[in-house]
C-alpha cells in the first residue's frame, strides 16, 4: 500500500477563476426595466444602483425620458458607451429579447430579476436564457433573485431592490432564498456584522454556490463566507473547493429542505439508508464547512467567525453575575463536546483576590449580582491571561437600571489589552447599549440568550478542531488486479443489458477479490451433493445461503443457515433455504466464521451526490438501528478513521464489557479498498458488504457476505 497526494489537491473543482468580475466589479451598468415608481421592485433597484455606485449607470425604458434626472435609453443597445453588467427587470415574456439585445451589445454579466421561469415549471424558458448566455460567454445570476450588491468601496455596488442598505464587512453571503435576500442586510446588522459583496443566486441558472466561492476565495475583502441553500448547484464539484477555501476561510451555511419527501424502493442497506439529509451531512463533514440548523443560528455563528479568532481548543471559561445564565451555557457546551475545567488553585487564588466572599470562582465564575465593572474587568483580564483556558462567555443580567454599557465598556477596554482569545458576551437586556461602527477587530458578537452563544461557540470549536486535524491522505493499493474486475463487470453488463442490474454471487465474490478484500473461503453448489463436496472441502463449519435474485435480505425469508456441521447437517440445511424462495438457484457454501463485530461497508448512488460509501453496525440490525455514517467518494484516511469513530456504538468497536474490541486499522483498509473499487469501476451503483466480521485487534476482517449492482458507464458517469 502507498499513499498518493491529498484528496483535496487530487480532486477536481471550480477553478478560482474571475468570472464574476463584471457581475460583483463592474465599471458601467444598466438597469433594463428600470422603474419609475420608486416604489416598485425595478423603480428600488434603479436608485439604490444610482444611490451606491460611482461608474455609469444607465437606465433602459422605452415608456420614460429620464429617471432620477438620468437620461432613459430605448434599449441597451441605444446606449452610447460600453456597458459591463446588466440587471434585467421586466416581464419574463421580454427578458429573452433583453439578454438577446446584451449579447448584441457585448455586456459581460447579468443579473435577471424578473421570476416566472423554472421556479413555476417554465424550465424550457429558463433553458433558453442559459444556452443564449452561454453561447455568447457571459455570465447570468438568477433569475427570480433579488441581485447583488459589493459593499468594497473601490466599486460599491447595492444592485437589490431590498429597502436595507448593505453595511459593509468582511463576510459575503449567498443566498438561493428572494425574500431571505431582501432582509439579510438587516439581519447583518442586527447580527454586528457586516458584509463585502451579496449574491441572491435565485434559480441558479448559470450562477451558483460553486461559481461565489470561486471568486470569494481570492477575494481580498472576504474573510468568511454564508450560504443559504435549498439545492446544490454541484455537490462532487462543491466538496473540493470547499474543503480548500475552509482551511482558511470559514463557510458558515444553512441548507434547508432536510427531509425527504418519500422513501424510494432500495436493494441494498446502503442505499435504504442514504438519505439526502445523509449525504448532505457527508459534504459538510468532509469539507469542513460550519453547518447550522436554523437562520438564527446562521446569523449567530457568522458573527462570531466573522469577529474573532477560531478556539484553539474546547476549554471554555463562563463569567456572569447570576448562576441561572452559567448553567444554561454549561449545559449547552456539555453537549456538543466542550469543557468547562475547573480553574487552577492559582487562578482561583487571583480571581479571589478582589472579589466578595460569596463569589464562586472554580468555573463557571458567578459575580452573584454584581453591577460592579471593575469586577468584571479583573476576572476577564485573569481569565484571558491563561493558558488553561481557549474561550470566554461573559454573561450579563442588569440589576439596576443603565447599568449594562459601564459592563460593557470594561469588558471592551479589556480585551482590547489582553492577548486575542475567543470572546462572546450575554447581555440579557439590550437596551442601552451603544452601537459602535462596524470593525470587525473591535466587534465582540452578543448575544441575548445564554444557549444562543454556548451553541455559536461549539460550532465554531469543532470547525477549529477540523482546521488542527491534518488533510486526509488517499492511498494506492498494490495488491489490486483492476483489469480483473473490470472484465467481469464488462461480461456482466453484455449479460445484463443496458440497465444494468445485479451480479451473480460468483461474480460479486471475483470482483472483491481482484481488490484484495479479505472473504470468508466460499463455493456455490447447486446440489445437495455437491453442497456436502463443498463442505468437506472447505473444513470446519460453514454457513449455507440461498442464491435468489428475489432473496434481496437472505435472512428474512429464512435463506441462510449457520454454524453446520457434517454432510447431514448441510445437505438438510441446504433443501430449506433451496425452499425458502421459488426462484433458488443454489447455495453459496461459505466457511463459518463465528466471532467478531458484524459490519455494513456500502456504496450507494446518489443523481446529485454521485457516490456514497457507507459504514455502521452491520447484520439484520443494519436497517433497525440505522447506526450508519456515510461520506462521498473519494475516501482519504482521515475520512475513514472518522467515520469508524462517529457511529452511535463507536464504543462497542473499542470493547465494551464482555466483549472485544475490534480491529479498527483493518476496517479503515476495507473502506478505503471500496474508494479504490470505486475509482476503477465507476458503474458500480450499489454495494453490500454486509456483515462484515470484524475480528480482534491484529486478526482483521472477513467479509462473509456481498451484493454487487452495476449499470453502464453511460450511467455511471457524472
Amino acid at each position: 500500500m502507498k499513499e498518493s497526494p491529498s484528496a483535496a489537491d487530487r480532486l477536481p473543482g471550480v477553478s478560482p477563476d474571475r468570472t464574476l468580475e463584471p457581475i460583483l466589479r463592474p465599471r458601467s451598468v444598466a438597469v433594463i426595466g428600470a422603474g419609475r415608481d420608486a416604489e416598485s421592485m425595478s423603480g428600488r433597484l434603479f436608485r439604490n444602483v444610482l444611490a451606491t455606485f460611482a461608474g455609469s449607470v444607465y437606465p433602459v425604458n422605452p415608456k420614460a425620458s429620464s429617471i432620477e434626472s438620468q437620461k432613459c435609453y430605448p434599449s441597451v443597445l441605444a446606449v452610447p458607451d460600453e456597458v459591463d453588467l446588466a440587471f434585467i427587470a421586466v416581464p419574463s415574456a421580454h427578458v429573452l429579447s433583453a439578454v438577446r439585445d446584451c449579447a448584441r451589445k457585448g455586456v459581460r454579466g447579468l443579473v435577471v430579476i424578473s421570476a416566472g421561469f423554472a421556479e413555476i415549471g417554465q424550465e424550457v424558458d429558463q433553458q433558453k436564457l442559459l444556452d443564449e448566455i452561454r453561447s455568447h460567454g457571459m455570465r447570468m445570476v438568477g433569475p427570480n433573485c433579488v441581485g447583488v450588491a459589493n459593499a468594497d468601496q473601490a466599486v460599491k455596488l447595492n444592485g437589490t431592490f431590498s429597502p436595507f442598505g448593505v453595511p459593509p464587512g468582511n463576510v459575503a453571503v449567498c443566498t438561493q432564498s428572494g425574500a431571505l435576500g431582501v432582509v439579510i442586510p438587516d439581519y447583518v446588522r442586527r447580527s454586528r456584522f457586516g458584509v463585502s459583496s451579496l449574491i441572491s443566486v435565485g434559480n441558479k441558472a448559470d450562477v451558483g454556490e460553486n461559481d461565489c466561492l470561486a471568486f470569494w476565495e481570492s477575494d481580498p475583502t472576504t474573510d468568511v463566507i454564508m450560504l443559504y441553500l435549498e439545492s446544490f448547484q454541484d455537490p462532487a464539484a462543491l466538496l473540493p473547493i470547499a474543503r480548500r477555501i475552509s482551511r482558511r476561510k470559514p463557510i458558515v451555511v444553512l441548507k434547508a429542505g432536510r427531509t425527504a419527501a418519500g422513501k424510494r424502493a432500495a436493494g441494498s442497506h446502503t442505499a435504504a439508508l442514504a438519505s439526502p439529509q445523509a449525504a448532505a451531512e457527508a459534504l459538510f463533514r468532509q469539507s469542513g464547512m460550519i453547518r447550522v440548523d436554523s437562520l438564527q443560528e446562521l446569523f449567530d455563528v457568522t458573527a462570531l467567525v466573522a469577529s474573532q479568532p477560531v478556539p484553539s481548543g474546547r476549554r471554555v471559561a463562563v463569567l456572569t453575575n447570576a448562576g441561572g445564565p452559567g448553567v444554561l451555557c454549561a449545559d449547552v457546551l456539555e453537549a456538543h463536546g466542550l469543557l468547562l475545567p475547573e480553574f487552577s488553585a492559582e487562578l482561583q487564588a487571583e480571581l479571589r483576590r478582589s472579589l466578595r466572599r460569596e463569589a464562586s470562582v472554580r468555573n463557571p465564575i458567578d459575580l452573584v449580582a454584581s453591577v460592579d465593572p471593575e469586577e468584571y474587568r479583573h476576572c476577564l483580564q485573569q481569565v484571558l491571561r491563561r493558558e488553561e483556558i481557549d474561550a470566554v462567555i461573559v454573561a450579563f443580567v442588569p440589576r439596576t437600571s443603565g447599568s449594562s454599557p459601564a459592563i460593557l465598556q470594561a469588558i471592551r477596554e479589556t480585551a482590547s489589552l489582553e492577548p486575542p482569545k475567543t470572546l462572546l458576551t450575554v447581555f440579557m437586556q439590550t437596551d442601552g447599549l451603544a452601537d459602535e461602527p462596524l470593525q470587525p477587530s473591535r466587534v465582540i458578537p452578543n448575544y441575548t440568550c445564554p444557549e444562543a452563544a454556548a451553541g455559536a461557540l461549539a460550532r465554531v470549536t469543532h470547525y477549529g478542531q477540523w482546521l488542527r486535524t491534518p488533510l486526509g491522505r488517499r492511498r494506492e493499493f498494490c495488491d489490486t488486479e483492476p483489469g480483473v474486475a473490470r472484465k467481469i463487470v464488462e461480461e456482466a453488463i453484455c449479460r445484463l443489458g443496458a440497465d444494468g442490474g445485479w451480479l451473480d454471487v460468483a461474480e460479486s465474490y471475483r470482483v472483491l477479490a481482484a481488490f484484495g478484500f479479505p472473504l470468508a473461503d466460499w463455493t456455490v453448489a447447486h446440489t445437495a451433493e455437491e453442497a456436502t463436496t463443498a463442505a468437506r472441502h472447505l473444513g470446519g463449519r460453514v454457513a449455507v445461503k440461498v442464491i435468489s435474485p428475489s432473496a434481496l435480505h437472505k435472512s428474512d425469508v429464512g435463506g441462510v443457515e449457520t454454524n453446520l456441521w457434517g454432510d447431514d447437517a448441510v445437505r438438510d440445511a441446504f433443501r430449506r433455504v433451496t425452499t425458502s424462495v421459488t426462484d433458488a438457484h443454489g447455495a453459496l457454501i461459505q466457511h463459518y466464521v463465528p466471532d467478531g463485530h458484524e459490519i455494513l461497508i456500502g456504496i450507494t448512488h446518489d443523481p446529485q451526490f454521485g457516490h456514497l460509501i457507507a459504514f455502521g453496525l452491520g447484520g439484520v440490525q443494519a436497517e433497525f438501528t440505522g447506526d450508519v455514517t456515510l461520506r462521498m467518494h473519494p475516501l482519504t484516511d482521515r475520512d475513514a478513521a472518522e467515520m469508524i469513530g462517529e457511529i452511535r456504538s463507536a464504543r462497542l468497536l473499542d470493547g465494551y464489557r464482555n466483549l472485544p474490541p475490534a480491529d479498527k486499522p483493518a476496517l479503515e483498509e476495507l473502506l478505503l479498498r471500496v474508494s479504490a473499487l470505486l475509482d476503477a469501476l465507476p458503474e458500480v451503483r450499489e454495494l453490500d458488504l454486509n456483515p462484515i466480521k470484524a475480528l480482534s485487534p491484529g486478526e482483521g476482517a472477513v467479509v462473509v457476505d456481498c451484493r454487487v449492482r452495476i449499470g453502464p458507464p453511460r450511467l455511471a458517469s457524472r
